[in-house]
C-alpha cells in the first residue's frame, strides 16, 4: 500500500462526511498524522480540484472534480442492465409482466420487458415500441415530474387521443392526475390504453432528481384487483427507488 495515497483517500472520506468542511488541524487529528503532512496532501488534492477552499479561511471542502466524476459515472450506467434483475424478481414474485420505459421526444419507448412464464395475455407493449404518455401508467409516472416548461411543450404538441372509455383526454384532468401521482409516488392505468388491462407504475429518479424513466407491472383486470394492488404497489415503488439509488439518487 502506498501510504501517501492511502492518507489522501482518508482525507477525501473525512471531507465527504463534513458538509461544512474541515481544517488542517481537524484532519490531522482524525488521521493521526502530522499537520505538515496533511497540509502537503491537501494542497496536492487542491491542485487537481479534488479539494477546494471552503467558505471560511483555513477550511477545506470536496472540489468540483467529484461532480464531474459523478456525472461521468452516471452517464455510463446502463439502466437496462441495472433494472433488469429487479424487474425479473418482480415478475418472478407476481407472475405478471414488468416493463422499463424511457421518455423520448414527449413519447414513451419501451426499452425492456420481462414476460411471465404463466401469462396468458397479449398486450400492446414490446421492446422498441412507442406509446403515448397520457393513457399509460409509466407515461403518467414520468409526466408527474415534468417542469412547467415541459408541460407547456407537451400540451402544445400532443393530442390526448381517446383509446378507451376510461382514457383521460383533457389537460385539467391530466394535471389533477399527475398531482395525485406526485403525492402518492405511483401511477395507475385503469384500462385507459387497453380495455381489460390494468397497470401500476413508479418513476425512476436520476442522481439530479430528473425523471426520464419508469417501471411498471401489467396484468388483466381479473388478476389486478384492488386487494392485490395493495400488495403490488409497495413492491413497484420500492423497486423503482432501488433503481433510482443505483443511479445515484438520494431522497
Amino acid at each position: 500500500m502506498v501510504q501517501s495515497v492511502d492518507r489522501a483517500l482518508e482525507i477525501l472520506e473525512h471531507l465527504k462526511k463534513a458538509p461544512d468542511g474541515l481544517g488542517i488541524t481537524e484532519l490531522s487529528n482524525k488521521l493521526g498524522t502530522a499537520k505538515s503532512t496533511v497540509h502537503r496532501l491537501v494542497k496536492t488534492l487542491q491542485k487537481h480540484d479534488y479539494v477546494k477552499t471552503g467558505r471560511t479561511d483555513g477550511i477545506y471542502e470536496l472540489g468540483l472534480k467529484f461532480l464531474e466524476m459523478n456525472h461521468t459515472v452516471v452517464e455510463n450506467l446502463d439502466i437496462v442492465s441495472l433494472a433488469n434483475p429487479i424487474l425479473r424478481e418482480l415478475t418472478k414474485e407476481t407472475s405478471e409482466i414488468t416493463h422499463l420505459v424511457m421518455l423520448d421526444d414527449m413519447e414513451l419507448v419501451y426499452i425492456d420487458k420481462v414476460e411471465a412464464n404463466a401469462t396468458t395475455i397479449r398486450i400492446y407493449s414490446q421492446t422498441g415500441k412507442r406509446a403515448p404518455i397520457h393513457c399509460t401508467g409509466v407515461g403518467k409516472a414520468i409526466a408527474a415530474y415534468f417542469s412547467p416548461e415541459e408541460y407547456e411543450r407537451y400540451f402544445a404538441r400532443t393530442e390526448m387521443k381517446r383509446f378507451t372509455p376510461y382514457t383521460i383526454t383533457t389537460k385539467e384532468d391530466f394535471l389533477k392526475e399527475t398531482a395525485l401521482i406526485r403525492k402518492n409516488g405511483y401511477a395507475m392505468d385503469n384500462e385507459e390504453h387497453e380495455e381489460g388491462i390494468r397497470c401500476v407504475a413508479a418513476p425512476i429518479f436520476e442522481h439530479n432528481g430528473i425523471v426520464r424513466h419508469a417501471i411498471s407491472m401489467t396484468g388483466p383486470v381479473s388478476r389486478m384487483s384492488d386487494e392485490r394492488l395493495e400488495k403490488i404497489i409497495p413492491m413497484i415503488k420500492e423497486a423503482a427507488m432501488t433503481i433510482s439509488r443505483k443511479l445515484g439518487y438520494s431522497s
